[in-house]
């Protein structure tokens, strides 16, 4: 039976409800570490088959070993997101062994600490190679499955893509292109009517071993503006767009302070970021330039990030993944606003 098209122009089954998470088979790349292992985390403790594919082979079997302990399903592949060939042949071991994959979660990414100025164009080269080529091969690759099961691509982006910090150009540049190659895929298959969903999600500063990892031309911690968040915050969000696809979901309320600021007084955030922003990107710690893992996986189990305070969790992520929280918050303010008013009319003058 053919797709219809809402007035909308969505079909039925893209704005359908996905299926539940204990009957899909999820694939999380960058799934051994940080954002990643906590999403593969959640996705198994709610009994999804999942498969995480990394570069580091240490870290994935650790991560792989430590949801089989809890009861989960889950493999590992080793695997570069930047090499196509490696990708398609993960998907096709995929699906050989499951049938079908119907979530995929694009979250690889590498991160460089360097004025724009003294960024090497081989330094730009591999952060985009990762970060925006890879992310794309994955979703290359597996939109056939995704065509067949009416399946999700969840793409983990970040604030930066709406607001460049000092010192992230060449991963600002790469958020910045890989939304942009998203929202064409995304208006490309509801041109072809395909039943597959894209959520977006932006996180804010996360305290994950991203930081540790970075390739940084600092004499300092590398760091980030507060406030910082737990990687279970964006884990949470990716699993709810698993199940409800939404276009974007910001994860902690300085991702959507800063967005917002950005999108109506950019000139303010110039100043202010141009004046406090690099004292924000490092800790007052004195540290050596990092070579970082560019090039290849380090050999690092430390899950958190080093940041100088550790991640919180974000009470406005929480109600958007909770909507009956949600109206119940606003109701619940409204009341609270509305009810002493309606009793100071009620009053008799004295």
């Amino acid at each position: 039976m053919p797709l219809s098209v809402s007035r909308k122009g969505r079909s039925p089954r893209t704005r359908a409800r996905r299926p539940p998470l204990d009957a899909q088979v999820v694939v999380v790349t960058g799934g051994s570490r940080g954002i990643g292992r906590e999403a593969a985390l959640g996705f198994a403790r709610a009994g999804a088959s999942v498969v995480l594919l990394a570069r580091g082979e240490q870290a994935l079997t650790e991560t792989v070993e430590e949801i089989a302990a809890e009861g989960g399903d889950a493999r590992g592949i080793v695997c570069d997101v930047s090499d196509r060939r490696a990708v398609q042949d993960a998907v096709d071991q995929i699906t050989h062994a499951f049938g079908r994959i119907d979530t995929w979660v694009g979250n690889a990414g590498v991160l460089l600490y360097a004025p724009v100025a003294d960024t090497s164009p081989e330094e730009f080269r591999r952060v985009l190679d990762i970060n925006v080529v890879g992310q794309l091969n994955g979703v290359q690759a597996a939109l056939p499955a995704l065509r067949r099961s009416g399946g999700t691509i969840v793409v983990v982006s970040s604030a930066e893509a709406v607001v460049a910090m000092p010192w992230h150009g060449a991963y600002a540049a790469s958020k910045h292109a890989l939304e942009g190659a998203i929202d064409a895929l995304r208006r490309e298959l509801r041109a072809e009517r395909a039943p597959v969903a894209i959520t977006v999600v932006r996180p804010a500063v996360i305290d994950t071993p991203i930081y540790r990892h970075a390739r940084s031309r600092m004499a300092f911690r590398p760091s980030g503006p507060h406030p910082h968040y737990r990687p279970r915050s964006v884990a949470r969000a990716i699993l709810h767009a698993a199940v409800h696809p939404a276009r974007t979901i910001h994860v902690g309320g300085g991702a959507l302070l800063l967005t917002g600021v950005q999108r109506v007084m950019p000139g303010v955030l110039d100043a202010a970021l141009g004046r406090f922003g690099p004292r924000m990107m490092h800790t007052a710690d004195a540290a050596p330039a990092q070579f970082g893992n560019l090039v290849g996986p380090l050999r690092d189990t430390e899950q958190r990030g080093g940041l100088p305070h550790r991640g919180r969790g974000s009470v406005s992520t929480w109600l958007r993944v909770h909507p009956g929280w949600r109206t119940a918050a606003v109701v619940g303010l409204l009341g609270a606003v509305l009810v002493p008013s309606h009793r100071s009319r009620r009053r008799p003058p004295t």
